[in-house]
């Protein structure tokens, strides 16, 4: 089963909470949800008994590089480094 993650901030607090508890046991615990409860990761921090920080100190999203720009970026410092 999956997090519903809605918005940046609840990907965030995801992320924290799998770095947190672990993602084995954030998962789990979506299974485990009592009643009809949505598995939003405030919903899930609660069975966790577990408190989310504030949103400020959550850590920025990772975003994997795009390849090309990833490439470019490489020959770019490869190029620089020749011309040393």
């Amino acid at each position: 089963m999956e997090p519903e993650l809605t918005n940046d901030r609840a990907r965030r607090e995801w992320q924290w909470l799998c770095q947190e508890v672990g993602e084995t046991v954030a998962r789990a615990t979506i299974a485990a949800l009592p009643g009809d409860r949505r598995p939003y990761p405030l919903n899930i921090a609660r069975a966790l008994d577990v408190e989310l920080p504030a949103e400020e100190k959550l850590q920025p999203l990772f975003v994997p590089a795009d390849e090309a720009v990833m490439n470019n970026a490489l020959a770019q410092a490869r190029q620089a480094l020749r011309c040393r």
